[in-house]
């Protein structure tokens, strides 16, 4: 593998517990090197030099009756890696899909899947009858919209010839005739007033008659009429009929024209159609556009929508849109990989990884870490895993997409740094502690975890290099495969924000507050403070006839008197304030302490503290108080 130029910054987490117990993080199937491992555990076969696995003596630990693996502590490389399984794809991945627009289209020839194909070869033939009719319906469409066109065009030719006729012809020729119709009717009037006048003279000197003088005063009267007649009738072709001519002329042009163009956009419409036909007709022929391998694009479907399965053969209807067959390029090739939400913030892109195909391996680069989770399944469970893309390096031969892949990111490398077999290390309460071969029994120590991969783990603190450390504690240390509780104790500012508990509660409505035991002892009518009993027992009552314990009542009848209530007595953890796995006389000042503290080293470990609440249930069994409670201390 590849070194890298620059270590990432990281922040690692410890193991994962279970039961307390250090335990390995879950993983995919690997090859045969974890069940060698195992096994050689198991069968206890390395012993001795070369920092391997030795055999302690029985009569050293808790249960005689099993052996204890020990391994010194020592400084080594540890590498920190991811690893996932994936899928095996090209990087390079031409899709080809059915682009026949319209319903379901028939595939009625397909090349073998897996065929080696070059680039311009004929892949995929569908069905394409309905097609070549709907060309032959959509001509005739074509034509009948063309003559239409035509005729739009032709009408809206003429409405414009119309227009400028008017105007340039028939209006002109009216406006002359009345022009002339006016100088002739002032011809009239002229002549019909010289007339009258000579009439007039006729008639003063006796030649002319009054009723000829009348009839010629008609005259001159009918001519003006006439042309004012003549004046008024060019006035009103001017200035109105001559404008409505136009209005009515230019109307009918304006929609000849828009109907010539409505009839224009319906023959490209129509010519449109046809050509997306032969467009369709020329892509019911699939043909490769690179060489590669075919690789039918049948689909799972989705079991939990009711989806069903698409299977790609000849006779298989598709949809537009729909993958028929993928083209990848084997000579770009990656895996992309699921990872554990847990795990994918340690990733990066430039990551170096090892590829494991088979029996080849392969070096890669992390190219692509999603910010999104995939989907999740039928089975998930809720799980979240987010797609990591690996590239493999070079132009790796023989590989094919869709093979397992088991891939192993590098996310860092400690040098020379303390480490043990994470199945050294057990989770009691909120701490880690491991338990080191000393010359009377197993020695529990406090360790500062750091580092940790998915079988040795970092130790920064608390051991030394070259302690033997026990490889399976709660097999024979009985204090390993102690249950310690977690702390109860909330601090509700810190969790909750620092307005908490300033809301106000309804009477009645409000929780009771707990009630804290007292971290000393627990004191009867007649004795004086006493060591707890175990985590889990609770007060129930004092002496046969007695005094009730802290809590009860007074005086019970029977045994084990009466108490107004139960409480819990505090646990071992209770008293051992600072955690550091036993109990001083600072942190329990009871008269009884020197009892409890059997070997006078001034401390109560767990042993000690569990002997003498043994003592004080089987003197509370003696007393009548059954198993559970009691106030009093051991006697």
């Amino acid at each position: 593998m590849c070194a890298m130029k620059a270590e990432p910054r990281i922040e690692l987490i410890p193991p994962r517990f279970e039961n307390g117990q250090a335990a390995r993080p879950p993983r995919r199937k690997r090859g045969g090197a974890g069940k060698s491992l195992l096994l050689l555990l198991a069968l206890g076969l390395v012993t001795g030099g070369g920092g391997g696995y030795l055999v302690w003596s029985s009569s050293q630990v808790d249960d005689p009756s099993k052996q204890a693996l020990t391994k010194p502590v020592a400084k080594s490389d540890l590498v920190i890696s991811v690893v996932e399984d994936g899928n095996l794809e090209s990087a390079s991945n031409i899709e080809l899909k059915c682009e026949v627009e319209g319903t379901n289209t028939t595939i009625l020839k397909i090349v073998p899947d897996g065929q080696q194909v070059k680039k311009g070869d004929e892949l995929v033939k569908l069905n394409s009858s309905a097609i070549e009719e709907a060309i032959d319906e959509q001509k005739i469409t074509l034509e009948d919209a063309h003559a239409t066109e035509i005729g739009a065009e032709k009408d809206f030719s003429a409405a414009s010839i119309a227009v400028e006729e008017y105007r340039e012809g028939t209006l002109k020729q009216e406006l002359e005739q009345m022009d002339a119709d006016i100088t002739q009717a002032r011809q009239n009037l002229s002549s019909a007033e010289n007339t009258l006048g000579f009439t007039k003279k006729m008639h003063r000197q006796g030649y002319a008659t009054p009723l000829e003088l009348e009839s010629k005063q008609s005259l001159v009267l009918q001519s003006k009429l006439n042309l004012g007649v003549a004046v008024t009738k060019k006035m009103v072709l001017k200035e109105f009929t001559s404008r409505k001519m136009v209005e009515e002329l230019e109307g009918k042009r304006d929609s000849f024209q828009a109907k010539m163009n409505a009839q224009k956009i319906a023959h490209d419409l129509e010519v449109k159609k046809l050509k997306r036909l032969e467009n369709n007709l020329v892509k019911c022929v699939i043909t490769a556009p690179q060489d590669g391998m075919v690789v039918y694009a049948n689909d799972a479907g989705n079991q939990r929508m009711g989806q069903q399965a698409v299977k790609i053969e000849e006779g298989s209807a598709v949809h537009q849109y729909q993958a028929i067959i993928r083209l990848p390029d084997l000579s770009q090739m990656q895996v992309k990989a699921l990872v554990h939400e847990s795990k994918v913030d340690l990733l990066r892109i430039g990551m170096r990884a090892n590829v494991k195909i088979q029996d080849s391996e392969y070096q890669g680069t992390v190219a692509q870490v999603a910010t999104q989770p995939e989907p999740g399944g039928w089975f998930g469970g809720g799980v979240k895993e987010y797609a990591t893309i690996v590239k493999i390096d070079g132009r790796p031969e023989d590989l094919k997409p869709g093979m397992t892949a088991e891939v192993e990111i590098l996310v860092a490398e400690k040098k020379g740094v303390l480490s043990v077999p994470v199945q050294a290390i057990v989770e009691q309460g909120k701490k880690f502690y491991a338990w080191v071969k000393s010359d009377s029994k197993p020695d529990k120590r406090t360790v500062l975890l750091g580092a940790t991969n998915d079988t040795f783990i970092e130790i920064k603190d608390g051991l030394l290099e070259g302690d033997l450390v026990l490889l399976n504690p709660r097999a024979v240390v009985a204090e390993a495969r102690e249950d310690v509780p977690q702390e109860d104790v909330v601090d509700i500012s810190k969790k909750f924000g620092a307005t908490a508990g300033t809301v106000q509660v309804a009477e009645g409505d409000a929780p009771k507050p707990p009630v804290k035991s007292d971290p000393t002892a627990v004191r009867t009518a007649s004795t004086p403070a006493a060591a707890p009993a175990p985590a889990g027992t609770t007060a129930a009552g004092g002496a046969p006839g007695g005094g009730g314990p802290p809590g009860g009542g007074g005086a019970g009848r029977g045994p084990g008197g009466g108490g107004g209530g139960q409480r819990k007595l505090p646990a071992f953890k209770d008293l051992d304030k600072d955690g550091d796995g036993k109990i001083s006389k600072e942190e329990n000042p009871s008269p009884w302490f020197d009892r409890q503290d059997a070997n006078a080293d001034g401390f109560v470990d767990r042993k000690e503290f569990k002997e003498s609440m043994d003592q004080f249930q089987k003197m509370m069994k003696q007393r009548g108080m059954g198993g559970q409670g009691g106030g009093g201390p051991p006697q």
